[in-house]
């Protein structure tokens, strides 16, 4: 099991990418327009509906399922209804072959990468060669970022040098003398970008750091802890979901890690990590939202949203609707203005255009609910937001809390 995951991580990193292109035919040529019909616009999108990371893929698929409902109910974009196609997609190689085939089969209009970092790095190479126009939601890994290209676009996910220093931020807010930090990330495509994007930060910040690593769904952190209880470090980082975050704070204690601050990333800011933790291990717990709100929240924006929500999939699980669930929605509505925009004549060319002109970007300008940052655009960037919420556990839920 290591060895797969070690696998996913390699791929994520371009060398799998490599190889599923090279097997394949290159990819046909495409028509900017396809997809758009007098009365239609085809939207794909992937991402894992089942596996480690279904966390991302189902909320995402979902997130955008409701936003298209509603855009639909309220006419549509230039008389044209929205009409979506998603495709499950967990492994590197799944995630080639789902943006393959939503571009080449079903013709789709534009690509959402839906996958979390995973899928996003698997699928770079593809979206850039083909020139469809593809919105990255989640994915923070510098792989689709970098080298930039004018048809690739971000949401209000910002890539992970700015994650990064939120938590080094939370960190040194709760701990400002701290002198050792400790890094917890596992070997797969997200934290790996946060911990790439990390290292140099706390190097210029002049602190001592010690890094673990942890396989993809690990439940016991005993090597790991027992590290940074040796070096005595003040403040943790985890970079992983809310499960592995989880079971990493509650064994902290008993091994020998008290009075420690744990700072965890936005995909384990989910309130299934309160009774993993334990309430007595939330009080030194914090982290970052990309969001306004967090969806336990009692503002009146996120309760007409989770009133949508259940409307459309009935009582929620435990942890949803999550930020997942928020970024597909807000996101669909910011490419649903661009498309509004970019007029009757469309196509890739006059969708990037003024997609790439978009400036305070939300989806109350549509009608929508204002649950997610605004997000603009340039010719030369095309990350929507860079704004981030500052998150605790507060009465038992997480809550973004004023700056």
């Amino acid at each position: 099991m290591q060895a797969f995951w070690k696998a996913i991580a390699r791929a994520a990193t371009g060398l799998a990418v490599a190889a599923v292109l090279a097997v394949s035919a290159g990819p046909a040529a495409q028509a900017s327009s396809q997809g758009v019909t007098d009365t239609e616009i085809t939207i794909g999108a992937l991402g894992a509906l089942t596996g480690a990371t279904a966390f991302i893929g189902g909320p995402g698929r979902d997130g955008i399922q409701l936003a298209v409902d509603k855009i639909n109910e309220a006419g549509g974009i230039n008389g044209r209804k929205l009409k979506l196609i998603f495709e499950h997609a967990f492994t590197p190689a799944e995630s080639v072959a789902a943006a393959k085939k939503l571009v080449e089969s079903d013709k789709v209009f534009v690509l959402i990468l839906a996958s979390g970092s995973t899928g996003a790095a698997a699928a770079a190479n593809y979206v850039r060669e083909t020139g469809v126009a593809t919105y990255n939601i989640y994915g923070a890994t510098p792989i689709i970022r970098k080298p930039f290209a004018k048809n690739v676009f971000h949401s209000a996910i910002p890539g992970a040098e700015v994650s990064s220093q939120a938590m080094i931020d939370r960190a040194f807010e709760a701990r400002p003398k701290a002198k050792k930090i400790g890094v917890l990330a596992g070997t797969y495509a997200f934290p790996q970008a946060n911990k790439k994007a990390t290292i140099p930060l706390l190097k210029k910040k002049g602190v001592e750091f010690v890094v673990e690593e942890f396989d993809q769904g690990s439940r016991d952190f005993t090597s790991q802890l027992l590290s940074f209880a040796r070096a005595r470090v003040e403040a943790v980082l985890i970079f992983g979901s809310f499960s592995e975050a989880g079971f990493a704070i509650k064994q902290g204690p008993e091994k020998g890690l008290t009075g420690v601050t744990w700072v965890v990333d936005g995909s384990a800011v989910n309130d299934a990590i309160v009774p993993i933790l334990g309430a007595e291990n939330t009080k030194n717990v914090w982290g970052y939202y990309n969001a306004p709100y967090f969806p336990g929240q009692s503002d009146a924006p996120i309760t007409a949203y989770k009133k949508m929500w259940t409307a459309k999939y009935g009582k929620a699980p435990q942890g949803r609707p999550n930020l997942y669930d928020l970024v597909g929605y807000g996101s669909t509505y910011v490419l649903a203005e661009a498309m509004k925009n970019a007029g009757k004549n469309l196509n890739w060319d006059s969708l990037i255009a003024a997609w790439s002109s978009l400036k305070n970007s939300k989806p109350s300008n549509l009608g929508g609910v204002e649950i997610t940052f605004p997000q603009s655009f340039s010719k030369t960037n095309h990350q929507g937001s860079t704004e981030l919420g500052k998150a605790a556990i507060k009465g038992g839920i997480w809550q973004v809390v004023p700056k």
